[in-house]
């Protein structure tokens, strides 16, 4: 390969990791697992959860989440306390 015909910033990035990561369209097994763990450890009732996909996502059904829905979502029920809501 003659390195002449190439300019150094191509030879350089061609040697570079890419950081862009492809994120999957719907959820992963990994989170319905955490999913699942939460709402048996923080004992969260269906009419709640369904209340909470309602209001957060207009969703019935939360097979119909997307990856960036289930991770915000985990990430709430994850730092949920019960009796922090303030109506003030």
């Amino acid at each position: 390969m003659k390195l002449l015909n190439y300019d150094a910033k191509i030879l350089i990035m061609q040697n570079v990791q890419s950081t862009i990561k492809e994120v999957p369209v719907s959820y992963t097994i990994a989170q319905y697992k955490i999913l699942y763990r939460l709402i048996v450890q923080k004992h969260i009732t269906k009419d709640f959860f369904d209340f909470l996909l309602l209001e957060l996502y207009s969703l019935s059904d939360w097979k119909q989440l997307s990856y960036p829905q289930m991770y915000e979502l985990i990430h709430i029920l994850t730092y949920w306390k019960k009796g922090r809501i303030s109506y003030e």
